[in-house]
């Protein structure tokens, strides 16, 4: 089912959409890296669905080549943690606010497990701007994302593009 409508999305595309579709593997372009201060996690235990584990976030600041912003207090990343498969899921809410004052929201989800010697965590942030503003662009595009520093109290995230 779950074919049936990305098959029936796709088709209901005009032609120049389709024509202009590339099979070709998409590129990524680094645009900013997200430095986020957390308060000290909260656990709620080990729920039928695995262990629930909520992480403030207190503040901190998004740099780079295409996006400067100051990340709002009131955020946070809830995990869920399956401890016998060395799997967390995330799920990170926030805002961040602009120099010129302007606000975008963000969601960021993914996995990390690590496990017969491989370790993997990697995020899909959705922005969410203004339809009118500049950073509308956000709105457009998918984006991954990768830990590049833990430290107590705060992680780096690099964000890439998928072009």
């Amino acid at each position: 089912m779950k074919h049936s409508l990305i098959l029936l999305a796709a088709a209901s595309l005009p032609a120049c959409m389709c024509a202009s579709a590339s099979a070709s593997e998409p590129g990524l372009r680094h645009v900013f890296d997200i430095h986020a201060r957390c308060a000290d996690a909260i656990c709620t235990g080990d729920t039928p669905h695995g262990r629930r584990i909520m992480i403030p976030i207190v503040g901190g600041e998004v740099t780079g080549p295409a996006l400067n912003a100051v990340i709002m207090p009131g955020g946070a990343d809830y995990q869920l943690t399956d401890t016998a498969q060395h799997r967390t899921e995330f799920r990170a809410v926030y805002s961040v606010m602009t120099p010129d004052s302007a606000y975008i929201n963000v969601e960021n989800t993914g996995i990390s497990f690590s496990r017969d010697g491989e370790h993997y965590f990697t995020t899909t942030p959705a922005f969410e701007a203004d339809k009118n503003g500049p950073y509308r662009w956000l709105n457009d595009y998918i984006f991954i994302c990768r830990p590049v520093n833990f430290a107590p109290g705060a992680v780096t995230l690099r964000v890439w593009q998928v072009l």
